[in-house]
C-alpha cells in the first residue's frame, strides 16, 4: 500500500512535498521528549542527554553546581511544593552559562556569592521569571543578539570583601537586537548596562537603589521606555561616549543625585520623561540632543484640548504657563549645555493623549 501510494504521488509533487512535511511535523513531536529532575538527581546530566526541542522540568531543590545550556532546549523550574528550585553554584566563574542558541530558563532561583548568575555567548534564547542573586552579574550578554530577558528579579549581593567588586543587574556588551523587559535590577555597580549595544528595546524595568541606574555607552538606537530609576546614587538614566539615536520616553526617573547625564553623546531623542526630585535633574556635557517629541502630539490640560511638541517633566521648573497648555513659557535649561524648550507643567502621566506610533513604540 505505501508503494502505491508514493507511486500516485509521482505524478502530483505538490502532495509529495505536502506529505514529507506533515510527516517531519509528526516525527518531530514524536521526538521532542519532557525531561524531569528530581531533587538530588542532576540537571547537567538532563541537558547532556537531552536532545533539540526537549523540555527539561526541574522540581523543587537546591542544586550544587554550574551548568551549561549546550542543547536547545527549555529548562523550566518547577514549584512542586517547596519553592522554585534553586542553583546554587558557588563557582567564581558564573552560575548557568547559555551557549546554545534557541534555548530558554525560566522559573529557577540563582544564588552564587562569587560570581555571575546567567552568562550568555548565544542568541535567539529566553531568560525569563528567574530571580538572581550574585556577586558578579546577574544577567550577562556577551555578543549575543535577538534574545529575550522578562521577567527577572535581578540583585547583586557580594559578602565581606567581595563587596569591592560589585557588578551589574543586567549587561549587555556588543549584543544588538535584544528585548529587556520587566526586570528589576538592584543593588549594583549598573542596574541595566548597555556597552556598544544597539537596536535594543529596553522596557518597563525598574532599576532601583543602584550606583548608575540605566548606563548606555557607545551605543545606538536603542529605545529606553517606561522604566523606573530611583535612588540611584549617581544618575538615573546615563548617555556616555558616543551613544547617539537612541529614544528616552515616558520613564519616570526620582531620587537620584542626577537625574540624566549625557555626556559626549548627540541625536538622541528624549522626551515625556517624569525628572523628580533628583539632586540636579539633568546634566549635559559636550552633547546636542533634542528635548521634545519628534512629532506633535494632542493631548489635553485643564480640561481643553492641544496639540504640540511635548518636553519633559522637571521637578526644579521655575516658569510660568500664562496661556494654561500645560507647558511652560520659558525654556527649562540645565549644565553645562542643552534646554528643554517644551517643558512640561505637571508630569507627564496627568497628560490625556491617543496613542502614538514612534520606531515601535506606543505611547499613551
Amino acid at each position: 500500500m505505501i508503494k502505491k501510494v508514493f507511486c500516485s504521488g509521482i505524478k502530483r509533487p505538490g502532495e509529495i512535498v505536502s506529505l514529507i512535511l506533515i510527516l517531519f511535523l509528526i516525527c518531530g513531536s514524536a521526538l521532542a521528549a519532557t525531561i524531569t529532575v528530581q531533587s538530588g538527581e542532576s540537571i547537567q546530566e538532563a541537558i547532556d542527554q537531552a536532545r533539540s526541542g526537549d523540555v527539561i522540568e526541574v522540581m523543587s531543590g537546591t542544586y550544587q553546581g554550574t551548568l551549561d545550556i549546550k542543547k536547545e532546549v527549555a529548562l523550566m523550574g518547577i514549584d512542586s511544593g517547596e519553592g522554585m528550585p534553586v542553583i546554587d553554584a558557588g563557582s567564581i566563574l558564573g552560575s548557568v552559562f547559555m551557549t546554545a542558541n534557541n534555548s530558554q530558563i525560566s522559573g529557577f532561583k540563582i544564588v552564587n556569592p562569587n560570581g555571575d548568575g546567567i552568562d550568555v555567548t548565544s542568541s535567539h534564547n529566553t531568560i525569563s521569571n528567574n530571580t538572581i542573586e550574585a556577586c558578579g552579574a546577574a544577567i550577562y550578554l556577551m555578543v549575543s543578539d535577538k534574545n529575550k530577558i522578562v521577567n527577572n528579579n535581578a540583585t547583586v549581593r557580594c559578602q565581606g570583601v567581595m563587596g569591592l567588586l560589585s557588578s551589574d543587574g543586567i549587561m549587555l556588551a556588543h549584543s544588538d537586537e535584544n528585548i529587556i523587559e520587566g526586570n528589576t535590577a538592584s543593588g549594583a555597580s549598573m542596574g541595566i548596562y548597555l556597552y556598544y549595544s544597539h537596536n535594543n528595546t529596553i522596557l518597563n524595568n525598574a532599576a532601583l537603589s543602584n550606583d548608575h541606574g540605566i548606563a548606555i555607552k557607545g551605543s545606538r538606537d536603542n529605545i529606553i521606555q517606561e522604566n523606573r530609576a530611583i535612588g540611584s546614587k549617581e544618575e538615573g538614566i546615563g548617555l556616555l561616549n558616543g551613544c547617539s539615536g537612541n529614544t528616552v520616553t515616558k520613564n519616570n526617573v526620582t531620587g537620584n543625585s542626577i537625574g540624566i547625564y549625557l555626556r559626549e553623546s548627540n541625536h538622541n531623542t528624549i522626551y515625556l520623561n517624569d525628572f523628580i526630585d533628583n539632586l540636579q535633574n539633568a546634566l549635559s556635557s559636550d552633547s546636542e540632543n533634542i528635548w521634545h517629541s519628534p512629532e506633535q502630539i494632542s493631548y489635553s490640560s485643564a480640561g481643553k484640548s492641544y496639540t504640540g511638541l511635548l518636553g519633559n517633566y522637571w521637578s526644579d521648573y521655575k516658569g510660568n504657563d500664562s496661556d494654561g497648555n500645560g507647558l511652560g513659557d520659558a525654556s527649562h535649561s540645565f549644565e553645562y549645555d542643552g534646554q528643554d524648550d517644551h517643558p512640561l507643567m505637571t508630569p507627564s502621566s496627568d497628560l490625556i493623549k491617543p496613542k502614538m506610533t514612534h520606531k515601535g513604540m506606543i505611547i499613551g
